[in-house]
Order: C-alpha cells, then sequence, then structure tokens
C-alpha cells in the first residue's frame, strides 16, 4: 500500500555548499558593484540613462514570465535591446535603475536565473536606496521580493560567478538570503540548511508518497 503520511526530504544543489563567510563575501562584492563609481556609459544610443527615479509600470515588471518591460516607456531599452557587454558595464556604473531596465530586457529575450537575480537585485537597491517616489516604494519592494522569488520557482538550478568566472554560487540560496533580508519568508517548501564544515544550502523539500509492502 502507499502511505501518504510518509515523506522524503529532497535537496536540489546545483553547486557545492558555501559558508555563511564565503557568501556574505560575495554578496558584499554584488553590493560594492551596486554602488561603485566605476565609469560607464551613462548615455545609451544618446539617451540618458543614469541618474533616474523608478516609476513602476506595471506590478510585475522585470519578475519572469511577464514581459511588461518592452511596453514600459521609460526603458531605454524596450526597442534596440542591450547586449550582455553593454549590461555589464551599466552594472559597474552602479546605477541600479540602469541596470534593472538592462538585466529585466534581457530577462525578457533570455529567460535565465541570472538575468533574473541582477533584475531583482537591482530592484532591491532601488528599494533601498529610496530611487523611487515614496508612495512607490512598498511596490518596488514587492517587485524586488518577487524576482528572487521566481528564481526559488523558475530557476532553482542556476548559477553566477564569480569575479574570476570560475567560482559558481547556486542562485536559489542567494536568493533565499536576499528574501531573508527583506523580511519575507520563502515560499515552495525552501529551507536553508547548514552543511558539515560550516557550509549552507537552500533546499526545497518535498512530500513525496513511500510505497510501502504490507
Amino acid at each position: 500500500m502507499i502511505k501518504s503520511d510518509l515523506s522524503i526530504r529532497l535537496m536540489q544543489r546545483a553547486v557545492p555548499a558555501y559558508t555563511f563567510a564565503e557568501l556574505c563575501l560575495f554578496l558584499s562584492f554584488l553590493g560594492l558593484s551596486l554602488s561603485s563609481c566605476v565609469d560607464a556609459p551613462p548615455y545609451y544610443y544618446a539617451e540618458k540613462i543614469t541618474g533616474n527615479t523608478f516609476i513602476p509600470h506595471h506590478q510585475s515588471v522585470g519578475v519572469y514570465p511577464n514581459q511588461s518591460i518592452l511596453n514600459d516607456p521609460r526603458n531605454p531599452f524596450k526597442k534596440s535591446g542591450v547586449s550582455a557587454d553593454a549590461t555589464w558595464e551599466i552594472e559597474a556604473a552602479g546605477d541600479p535603475v540602469a541596470g534593472f531596465y538592462a538585466w529585466a530586457t534581457r530577462l525578457s529575450t533570455i529567460p535565465t536565473g541570472e538575468n533574473q537575480f541582477y533584475a531583482a537585485l537591482n530592484m532591491k537597491a532601488i528599494y533601498e536606496r529610496s530611487l523611487a517616489d515614496s508612495n512607490d516604494l512598498e511596490d518596488v519592494k514587492a517587485i524586488a521580493i518577487a524576482g528572487f522569488q521566481a528564481i526559488l520557482d523558475y530557476f532553482p538550478e542556476s548559477v553566477t560567478y564569480d569575479i574570476t568566472g570560475k567560482i559558481p554560487y547556486g542562485l536559489a540560496t542567494l536568493a533565499y538570503l536576499q528574501l531573508i533580508e527583506l523580511d519575507e519568508r520563502p515560499s515552495g517548501g525552501w529551507s536553508l540548511v547548514s552543511q558539515e564544515g560550516g557550509g549552507v544550502i537552500a533546499i526545497k523539500t518535498l512530500d513525496v508518497p513511500i510505497a510501502e509492502e504490507e
């Protein structure tokens, strides 16, 4: 017979677990990249893209699978698109509004966990730095939360890399930590689990019936 009250804990692991120190170091690097003073193009096709205030165009803009970013009148890339190289240059400028538009535009045409993660990370920076009207900040926060949750829902095995391009970091774990920073409990049965040696990893627990002979 099948005993439905039994369950198996299933761990989804795309990359090795990392210590809190390693993850914090990587997240610190991400924070620096969003506030750096590295020179990068303030104009794209003669249109000013930095120093702008963010105005939410849709409650799910920049959150997969929503495509409204391509209809946002303030998106400088809605017609031309934006290359990967240009997106990283814009990211290096440290302007979250421009960064969000770049990553969200790429997400709309190339749906990957990395594009979703950086779109959400820039939206979180817009919220934390109050780069939107005060009346819109709670909506901005909600978009950031939805973006990080989309990593867990649609791209749980995706990774991003450190500055060397060689060391992978599982985006499910990073997204989980970002949700906690936003005072949001990740949904979908995810938990942050400590591993032997001090590593941590986000895992998903699923209820799976186990067949048992009588």
